[in-house]
């Protein structure tokens, strides 16, 4: 028993040292999009929609630029599912954790990807993610995902619109 905790130090150390930082820059703002056939506004993210998937690995720090150019709203980012043990201020909802971002305001989101899973990420300010400001956040657990046999993996996002 006497080497276990060395390998236990090791082993904390190694997952700590393959945890990366990921950064996203996105500003938000009105895009012209018809998903359904029809124009009409939509918030996007650099000019785009719809958002990109966030993809990540489980114990990633995820750092979210997020600059609002919605020139006629407040705004504020929640990664849905996401823990936020000691990071509660970067939980993006707004009036409860943080305050809105104000148009022309930026706010920079820090936090560690965990659990694994398919998520989802949205704004949390008034009505915004069915304005299409929404997209899939998948935070990988590769030894978890190659026990299953799958050869690949795809993610749908449904709404109403």
């Amino acid at each position: 028993m006497a080497g276990a905790m060395p390998l236990l130090i090791l082993f904390q150390f190694a997952s700590f040292v393959a945890a990366e930082t990921l950064i996203f820059n996105w500003d938000v703002g009105w895009v012209t999009a018809a998903p359904d056939g029809y124009e009409r506004p939509v918030i996007g993210v650099n000019g785009q929609w719809p958002w990109p998937i966030m993809e990540c690995n489980i114990n990633d720090t995820i750092v979210v630029n997020v600059n609002n150019n919605l020139g006629n709203e407040t705004t504020s980012l929640h990664h849905h599912g996401i823990y936020q043990y000691g990071t509660n201020t970067m939980d993006g909802i707004a009036q409860v954790h943080q305050c809105p971002i104000p148009n022309g305001g930026s706010y920079t989101y820090t936090f560690t990807a965990y659990p694994s899973g398919t998520r989802w990420y949205h704004s949390h300010d008034q009505s915004q993610y069915p304005d299409g400001f929404r997209g899939p956040m998948i935070v990988h657990d590769s030894e978890w995902e190659e026990s299953l046999g799958f050869d690949e993996q795809f993610t749908f996002s449904v709404s109403d619109w």
